[in-house]
């Protein structure tokens, strides 16, 4: 009797963790929408990537980007919102960019030409951000 209330026992138990292992490795959409959160004031992109700025809100943003040249060109950001594209450009030297933002997705700074070749080095800085009210 014992060994039979024991294998059931077992048996449940790996029944129970298989449940448990295909529940954590479904698929699931991510969700959408922004979720809000601290803005960054300053950042340092010495590579290509990118920083989320999670402004939830219709408003205007100003950003103060600095870029430093590599081979005559500075680094092309981009600021988007969601799948909207709201500033794409080169910056060179110091540079302030103002877009509206809709609320309607995260926001996010992006620098895609990341160069170095000593001495020289391309980046991307945001040496200020300010939230004006959306007009």
């Amino acid at each position: 009797m014992r060994g039979v209330l024991w294998g059931l026992g077992f048996l449940g138990g790996v029944g129970l963790a298989l449940w448990a292992l295909a529940q954590a490795l479904s698929l699931r959409p991510l969700p959408q929408g922004c979720t809000p959160g601290p803005l960054p004031e300053r950042a340092e992109l010495w590579t290509s990537g990118a920083v989320e700025i999670p402004l939830c809100r219709k408003a205007t943003l100003v950003l103060r980007l600095e870029g430093t040249l590599a081979q005559g060109h500075g680094p092309y950001a981009l600021v988007v919102e969601g799948n909207r594209v709201l500033f794409e450009g080169e910056v060179s030297g110091i540079q302030e960019v103002r877009v509206r933002t809709s609320g309607k997705g995260p926001v996010a700074l992006v620098f895609t030409n990341d160069l170095y070749q000593p001495p020289e080095d391309r980046n991307l800085f945001l040496r200020g951000l300010a939230v004006l009210p959306a007009r």
